[in-house]
Order: C-alpha cells, then structure tokens, then sequence
C-alpha cells in the first residue's frame, strides 16, 4: 500500500475545525501536546471534552476517574449523576432547532417519513410511560430486534429515559442467536415489528422468533409494531393512549445504558456494557472534535442498529442537535446507487461508512454515478476492517474528487468508539491513521509487552482505561479480565494488528489472530489481500493461514473473480511473488463465487480458516451468506 501523503488539510480547514477549538480551550500549544499531556493524564483530558462538549449533568461529579480497584475497573465522573436522554434530547428543548426535523427516513420502498426534535421527544415519552405501566423499572433489560425504522430509535431512546438497559439486536439474526442473547442478558421486554424489507423481500421478524420467545424465562413483554395480538403483545397503536409527558430518569454516571454484543471466535456471545457517561462522551469527542461533526450537518449511516454503529448514529446525531437520515434494507438496492442519491437528496454532509461498501461499489458501471451531485459531502468516516488502497483511492479521488477528506478510525464495540482516528490538522496517507485519539494511551507492543520498532508489527493496546471502555462483559468479569487484560499483564489488548511509520502515521493489518506467520516472517491478511484487488480481477479475496508443521502457516487464497475474469491460479501467485516476495507465496488459491460475510459485508477469515482447517467455525448467526460457508468446506485442506 502507498506510504505516500495524499491529502493535505486546507488553512481554512484547520483555522474552523472544533479541534483548533478544543485545543485553544484546553490552553494546549498543538495537537501533540494535547495528546502528550492526555497520554500521561487521560483524566485531564475527558474531563475537558465533558466541559467543551457542555455534557449536562443533574448532579456534577466529584471526581473525573477513581483508578483504586485496578485499571481494568477504572470508575468515570464518580458521584455524578445524568442520563443519555438529557444530553442527546432534553438540553436541546429551548433550541429553535427543536421544532425543526430530527430523522429522515425512507423505506426500501421509497415511502418517506420524518419526525422533529419536539414530536420524537412526545413520542419517547408516551413509550416510557407506557413501559412503566408495564411494570418496567430501573435497570431492566430491554431489548429492540427492529430494521431501520424511526421507531427504532423511539424505543432505544424510551428505554433510556426511564433507566432500563436497551440490548440492541442486529435484525437480520435468526431466532437461535435472539433467543441467547435475550437469555444472557436476562431481558425483560423486546421491541420487535411484524416485517421488514431486505432487498425486495418480505421478511417477517416477528414470526421468525415468536414460537422460541418462550425459552426466554425472563421475557414479559413483546412491543409489537404490526397487529399480531397475545398474551405478552402490547401494539404499537397502543403507545398513543398514554400522556407525552414524562421525566427522565437520573442514573449515575456509570450506570449500564448500552448492551451490545460481539461475537468471539469461540464461546457465547460477550455482552459490552455503555454507561450513560461513557458513550456520549466519546462520541463527543470521537465524532464531535476529531471527525469535525457540527450542529449544522447532515448524517448518514446504514449501519444496523444492531451493530454498535447504530448506538454511535443515534448519539452523534441527537447529541449535537443535528439531522440524521436513516434507511430500510441495503444501500443498493433497488437502486444499485442508493446510497449516494440519498446523500444527494438529502444534502448529507457527514456520512459513515466500511470499506466493505466501497469493495462493492466500486465495480458497478461508472455511468450510473454520472448525474450524481456529491457536493454536499464535507467528511467520510470510516471504519469496520482495514483498507486496501484501490478501494480507498475509488473512495477519495471518485466519489470525493481529492477534496474530501477519509476519517479512518479503527476501535470497536468493546471501546464504544475508536483508539485510532484521524484528525483534520494533519495530511493523509492511504488507509493510515494520522493520529492516536487523546485520551486513549494507545501503543503497539510485542506480545512480550516491548514497544515494536518503526513499521514494525504488533499488538494494538491501550496503557489505560477510556472513558467509554466497556464495563467488563454483562456478568462476566472472569472472561473481560482473561480476554483484554491478561494476553499482555495489565494493558488492554484489543486484539488488532499495528504498525506505525516513520512520520508517525498508524497502519491495521487486520485482527492478530489471523496474522499469518510463514517462516518466522508475519503479513497481515490485508497486504495479501490488496495484491490481488489492485489487479482489477477480482471481486472479493481473503488471505488466511492455516497452520503447517514445517513452515508455521500455508497462505490460502479465497478469491471471487469478477464477471469478465477467466485469470487462473498461476496469475494471481506471480502477482503476490512480484509484489510481496517468493516467501509469501500463496500455497492454495481457491475460486468461490462468495465469501462468508456479516450483514455489515465483513468478510468473516475465521470461518474461513476454520472451514479450510475443518475446524469448528463457532458463532456463524450474523453471517448474511450461510450458503457461502459449504462451498468453501468444499476446499478444505
């Protein structure tokens, strides 16, 4: 990949970002001595982005961190107390913005919808009291199994105010992984609809899991949007009878807001826990200083809500007073360009999205991008996997024409956010992270725990706690100490691999555990990988090792070649030999017409590797592509 400067950031640019802001306000000279000063001191720094930010609070805190029980149980603003709701709705009452739209929202269809600040606010509230009659109280976990509807984000912010839990789920789960992940989490109460659309087809979610919700001991309720009755059912309409008026809840700084799950390679789901300081004071800074999102912007992400982006979209958005569009199914589908008409229709101005999208878009026909007016994009967040240099170059120099600046940001559940950003003050480089964020001591390190050299690769850590770093795993404090805290005694290994340049820009290459090591000399799945998309024949590919007596790993190949590619095996070998060297020559090529993917189009390299090795390939719920995994069994080593 390029490790040349390919974006400079524009005076202007600089002179009116909020991080020149912050820094003047933080009476720092630049944004290393910001960073310097936050590495040593992480409290200073957060509590200075709670400040900046003016994060309300009913009663303040006495204290930014307690670090007395063990860095792993780092507490946050101690003796504090606020909520979500009163930082991402209520502040904003007195507003004039507030009688003015919140969320845009389309169905796949094309049926649009929209709601302002005033009447969401009304709505969260007959919700909230609605689940209080319900019998819900303080600290209940809720659950929502719910596409990309405004009522989505209704319930998650209804659940909030009253001071219960919300467990987002990601909707395209089938009722095996709901019905675990109710169970773990003991939910109470699930927010679900009766269908949805994904592509053209009908989907009905509440039937997929109706006749398993009995396994669940815990559940109570069901709040169905649709006309399905029951026992348990309580109906949307219902919601209307109840009165808009409504308090929120005060919760202590660092009571559970958030439980979202991720899934290990092995074992049941691992619930991290938000706390209602924790998320809004990393989106604060995260999203509000770093990426530059202001109150007049226009956000877009299709993420989930099952995925913690959902929970990052719905608080960066409302947090800072701003409008958010939001969208049923796929972002190409029924228009192979949805996506970018709805940045074009809606004037987005600040967009999220993977380089899994891209992969994808940027193999369609250029003509259709032809009449699209982009114009209003002001910054592209990205995140979810690392680049390769192709699709980063399609993203940059096509659909932003030089000028638009890529925010790359590497993190994920477990820190509710990113450890790696980058930031307007400084040029770009392909892919690359120009900066760590403040506040998070981020570091690279061998498994020894010694600091890597330059371009050297190693293990991303954190030498503290964050802010917005889960509250161990939902009851499951063994599993959070042995996952995170114990690989490297006392640093947090998040399980990323990293390496930084000699002018201090930072590089993924993937997740360590699919490091692949030929020979004593390791390669990030990533480097392999950008060989072969960067020779215009393939689609998709992924690069996994598979362990080998003599040698460590053999590299296997998995590649979807385009429509037009009849390239064969030999081609693709002298490609990586030319590029990386004879040492990392693949041992098998494989052609499948898909790989495993997530519903968020992450290619999954540990079922791979797994299927390949014929080993088990562990939680496979979230795979949009089941089908995928018998084909590349079918190649099994």
């Amino acid at each position: 990949m390029s490790k040349e400067i390919i974006w400079h950031p524009s005076k202007n640019q600089v002179q009116n970002s909020k991080l020149t802001k912050f820094i003047k306000y933080c009476k720092t000279k630049d944004y290393d001595e910001l960073e310097k000063k936050s590495f040593s001191d992480p409290g200073w720094l957060w509590d200075k982005v709670i400040k900046f930010s003016d994060l309300k609070f009913y009663k303040p805190y006495t204290k930014i961190l307690d670090e007395s029980e063990g860095t792993p149980w780092t507490k946050w603003c101690v003796g504090g107390k606020t909520n979500i709701v009163l930082n991402c709705i209520d502040r904003h009452k007195n507003q004039e913005f507030f009688k003015k739209t919140f969320i845009f929202a389309e169905r796949e269809d094309g049926k649009e919808s929209s709601i302002t600040y005033e009447e969401f606010d009304k709505q969260i509230s007959k919700v909230g009291n609605s689940l209080k009659i319900n019998g819900f109280k303080k600290g209940d976990v809720i659950a929502l199994y719910m596409p990309q509807f405004i009522e989505t984000y209704i319930a998650y912010f209804a659940i909030l105010k009253i001071g219960c839990v919300v467990l987002p789920l990601f909707s395209g789960y089938g009722s095996k992984a709901v019905v675990e992940r109710l169970n773990i989490a003991k939910a109470k109460g699930i927010f679900t609809v009766e269908k949805t659309f994904r592509k053209g087809k009908e989907i009905r979610m509440f039937d997929l899991v109706k006749n398993d919700l009995d396994q669940v001991q815990s559940l109570s309720k069901i709040f169905l949007l649709g006309k399905d009755t029951g026992k348990k059912i309580f109906n949307w309409e219902n919601f209307n009878n109840v009165s808009e008026k409504l308090t929120t809840e005060e919760m202590n700084s660092e009571d559970p807001a958030i439980i979202h799950f991720t899934s290990g390679t092995t074992g049941k789901p691992k619930g991290c826990v938000y706390t209602h300081v924790g998320l809004v004071s990393k989106m604060s800074f995260d999203e509000g200083v770093l990426a530059d999102f202001k109150q007049n912007d226009i956000h877009l992400c299709m993420a989930d809500m099952g995925w913690m982006v959902g929970s990052k979209s719905a608080t960066i958005a409302s947090l800072h007073g701003a409008k958010m569009v939001i969208a049923e199914g796929v972002p190409d589908f029924p228009d192979e360009v949805r996506f970018w008409k709805l940045i074009e229709k809606y004037k987005v101005s600040w967009t999220e999205l993977s380089p899994a999208l891209i992969r994808a878009q940027m193999i369609k026909d250029k003509k259709l991008f032809k009449d699209l007016n982009l114009n209003s994009l002001r910054i592209v967040c990205t995140g979810g996997e690392p680049w390769t240099e192709k699709p980063w170059k399609w993203l940059f120099e096509f659909i932003g024409k030089s000028k638009v600046p890529i925010m790359n940001s590497a993190g994920g559940t477990e820190v509710s956010g990113s450890i790696l950003h980058c930031c307007l003050h400084r040029p770009f480089k392909v892919g690359s992270f120009n900066a760590p964020i403040p506040g998070m001591s981020a570091d690279i390190l061998t498994l020894d725990g010694k600091k890597v050299s330059t371009d050297e690769m190693g293990e991303l850590v954190m030498r503290k706690s964050s802010i917005g770093l889960t509250k161990s795993l939902w009851n499951d404090d063994d599993r959070y100490i042995k996952n995170y805290w114990s690989i490297i005694k006392d640093f947090w290994v998040h399980g990323d691999l990293a390496s930084k340049d000699k002018d201090g820009h930072w590089f993924l290459h993937g997740r360590s555990d699919d490091t692949i090591k030929v020979s004593g000399k390791r390669i990030g799945p990533s480097e392999l990988e950008s060989v072969i998309v960067k020779s215009g024949k393939a689609k998709e590919v992924a690069a996994v090792g598979i362990p080998d007596e003599n040698k460590g790993s053999k590299i296997i190949l998995s590649i979807v070649l385009l429509e037009n590619s009849e390239e064969k095996e030999s081609y693709f070998e002298n490609l990586v030999i030319n590029d990386l060297g004879k040492s990392f020559k693949p041992d098998k090529i494989i052609f499948v017409k898909d790989l495993p993917k997530t519903r968020n189009m992450k290619i999954m390299r540990r079922v791979i590797k797994s299927c390949l090795a014929k080993e088990d390939p562990g939680d496979i719920s979230t795979l949009l592509n089941p089908e995928s995994v018998e084909e590349i069994r079918a190649h099994a080593i």
